[in-house]
C-alpha cells in the first residue's frame, strides 16, 4: 500500500531502525508523471527511475554519475533557474569540478588572475598568482608573498600561532564538535592575532568566504575553509573566473550531454512532499502539487531555506534529523551588475571588500576582463556581489545602486566621476548557508532514516575537506554513489581526494592526533568543560 506518512500509525521492519509514522491514502493525485518505477531501455533491460531535487552543483553532480550508470534520471527544479545565483570564482583546488570541465570538453575559464582585498581605508591587500611563484612550505609562502598595502610586519606573524588550531583542526566528527561551540572572532583572539589583522584582513576573508561576520561564523568552518583554499598549499588561493554565466558557460552544455543519456529536466517543480511505500519502507514517489514522480531512489539537493519549508508541509518532519534543519540559518545575497558611461581602471579582475558596515560583506569583478560578452566593450561594466544583506534587500534598485557606486569609489574614486547608464539588480533571500557557531549538530549526513533517500549540498557533512562549489558537486557525487549502493546497480564515481597535507603539517598532526589521544586516558580528562 502506498502511503504518505501522516494518519494511522504504522511501525515498519527492516535492516534499519525506524520512527513509528502516520499514513493517508494519495488518491486524490494524478498518476505518476514519469511512468512507473522501473522503465524499460532499448535493450528491453529495466532501468531504474531515480528521482534528484534540486539543479545546483550538487543535484546535477547526482544525476550527472546517476544518468551515467544508465539510470532513468529526472531532475526537478522549483523555477528558480538553473544553476542560480551565479558562481564566478573558482579556486586552484576544485579538482573535481575542473576534471569535470575537462570531461565535458568545455573551455569555461578564464586564465588565473591576481586578487586583491579593500577596506574602506583602501587598498589592503594583493594575492599574486601563487603557482607562479617559487613554492615555500605553507604558510610561508602565503606570508611572504602577499602584498600587504597597510599591516606591518609584526601584525602579520601574529597570525603564525593559529597554525596550532589549523594543525588540530582535522575535520573530523570529533574536530567540528570541538571547534564548532565558538565563533571565528574568539577563535583569533585565544591565538592573538593582533587587532589590525583581523579587522583589515583574516576577518573580511571569512566574511567573504562564509557570507557573515566573524563573530557570527563556526571556528571550525572557518578553519576549515581557510586551510582548503588558503594554508593547506601555497598555490590554493590562485583563482579563475567563469567566462559568462554559470549556466551559459557550464551548466547548459553539462545538462546538454545528460538529455543524451535520457536524463530529464523539469522546470517549475516544487516539490511539496513523498509517498512512502509501508511494505517496502521506503519513498515510492516524489509529491510536486498535483503530479507524482515514481522513485527507487531520491537525491535532495536543496539550500536550507527550501528543504525546511518542504519539511513543515510534508512527511519529513516525522523524522528527527529533518526537524534538526529546523535549526538551522540562511543567509541573504543580493547581486548587482552595473554599466559605467566610460572606462574606469581596475587594477585587479577580483576584489573582497569589508568595513563598509557591521554585517555587510562584498566582492566586485572586473567583468570586461572576465566574460567574454564584454571584453570588447566602451565602458566598465562591474559585478558587485553582497553577502549578509539584509539591510540591503527592501530597498528599491536606486538605492541599492547608489550605495554600490559609493562603495566602489571608496575602493577606487574614479567610480566617483562616471555614471551608471544601466544596471540590473538580482536578489537571493537567504540563498547560502550560515555556518554560525554551534550549527553543525544540525547539519544533515549523506544518508537519512528513509532507506532510499539521499541528501547533497555544500551544507551536508563530508570529510572530503573540500567548500563552496567543489563542496556541493562533491557531495552530489557521494549521493550517487550511495544511489548506487542502495541499488546494487552500477559503479561508484570516482572522487578525487583533496591534495595530500605537506610533509610537516601531516607529521605534527600525527603528533598532535597521538598526544590527543594519550591526553585522552588520563584521569578527569573529560572533566573540564572543552
Amino acid at each position: 500500500m502506498l502511503a504518505s506518512l501522516r494518519a494511522a500509525p504504522t511501525l515498519c521492519l527492516s535492516k534499519r531502525r525506524y520512527r513509528n509514522g502516520f499514513c493517508c491514502r494519495a488518491s486524490t493525485l494524478q498518476s505518476n508523471a514519469n511512468g512507473d518505477r522501473n522503465s524499460t531501455n532499448n535493450n528491453g533491460k529495466n532501468k531504474k527511475k531515480i528521482v534528484v531535487v534540486g539543479s545546483g552543483w550538487a543535484g546535477l553532480g547526482a544525476a550527472h554519475h546517476l544518468s551515467k550508470q544508465g539510470f532513468d534520471v529526472t531532475v526537478l527544479d522549483d523555477g528558480n533557474g538553473f544553476g542560480s545565483p551565479d558562481d564566478i570564482s573558482f579556486w586552484y583546488p576544485f579538482r573535481n569540478i575542473f576534471s569535470l570541465v575537462d570531461e565535458l570538453g568545455i573551455k569555461p575559464f578564464t586564465g588565473w588572475m591576481k586578487s586583491a582585498q579593500y577596506s574602506e581605508e583602501g587598498l589592503e591587500v594583493e594575492f599574486p598568482i601563487f603557482q607562479d611563484l617559487n613554492q615555500l612550505p605553507t604558510p610561508l609562502g602565503t606570508l611572504f608573498y602577499t602584498q600587504f598595502s597597510r599591516l606591518p610586519l609584526v601584525d602579520r606573524l601574529t597570525s603564525l600561532p593559529l597554525m596550532a588550531a589549523v594543525i588540530d583542526f582535522d575535520n573530523t566528527d570529533v574536530a567540528w564538535r570541538k571547534y564548532d561551540s565558538i565563533t571565528a572572532r574568539e577563535l583569533f583572539k585565544q591565538f592573538g592575532c593582533s587587532e589590525r589583522l583581523y579587522r583589515n584582513v583574516i576577518g573580511p576573508l571569512v566574511q567573504v568566504g562564509l557570507f557573515a561576520p566573524a563573530e557570527q561564523c563556526s571556528a571550525a568552518a572557518t578553519l576549515g575553509i581557510l586551510y582548503f583554499i588558503i594554508l593547506a598549499h601555497q598555490k590554493n588561493f590562485d583563482l579563475v573566473w567563469c567566462r559568462g554565466t554559470l549556466r551559459e558557460k557550464i551548466f547548459e552544455p553539462w545538462m546538454d550531454s545528460m538529455r543524451t543519456r535520457g536524463c530529464e529536466f523539469l522546470d517549475g517543480r516544487r516539490v511539496t512532499d513523498f509517498i512512502y511505500d509501508e511494505e517496502r519502507c521506503c519513498i515510492s514517489d516524489v509529491v510536486c502539487g498535483k503530479e507524482t514522480y515514481s522513485a527507487g531512489a531520491v537525491v535532495l539537493a536543496v539550500g536550507i531555506s527550501t528543504l525546511q519549508e518542504l519539511i513543515k508541509n510534508s512527511i519529513l518532519c516525522n523524522r528527527e534529523e529533518f526537524l534538526k534543519v529546523l535549526n538551522l540559518a540562511s543567509i541573504d545575497v543580493v547581486s548587482v551588475k552595473l554599466w559605467f558611461d566610460k572606462k574606469v581602471t581596475v587594477p585587479n579582475v577580483s576584489n573582497a571588500c569589508s568595513g563598509f558596515g557591521d554585517s555587510l560583506a562584498w566582492t566586485f569583478f572586473d567583468l570586461n576582463k572576465i566574460y567574454d560578452e564584454h571584453k570588447d566593450d566602451s565602458a566598465t561594466v562591474i559585478q558587485a556581489d553582497f553577502y549578509h544583506a539584509n539591510e540591503l534587500m527592501p530597498l528599491k534598485d536606486d538605492q541599492v545602486v547608489a550605495k554600490a557606486v559609493s562603495y566602489l569609489s571608496k575602493c577606487i574614486k574614479d567610480f566617483s566621476t562616471a555614471t551608471v547608464m544601466d544596471h540590473k539588480i538580482r536578489r537571493f533571500p537567504k540563498s547560502l548557508t550560515h555556518f554560525f557557531p554551534g550549527s553543525y549538530k544540525y547539519m544533515m549526513r549523506g544518508f537519512t532514516s528513509f532507506p532510499n533517500l539521499f541528501m547533497a549540498g555544500d551544507w551536508i557533512t563530508t570529510r572530503h575537506g573540500s567548500w563552496s562549489q567543489e563542496r556541493s558537486y562533491v557531495t552530489g557525487l557521494e549521493a550517487a554513489n550511495r544511489v548506487v549502493d542502495y541499488l546494487g546497480d552500477g559503479s561508484f564515481s570516482k572522487i578525487i581526494p583533496v591534495e595530500e597535507d605537506e610533509p610537516h603539517i601531516e607529521a605534527l598532526r600525527t603528533v598532535n592526533r597521538r598526544f590527543n589521544e594519550i591526553r585522552a586516558q588520563l584521569p578527569l580528562s573529560d572533566y573540564f568543560l572543552q
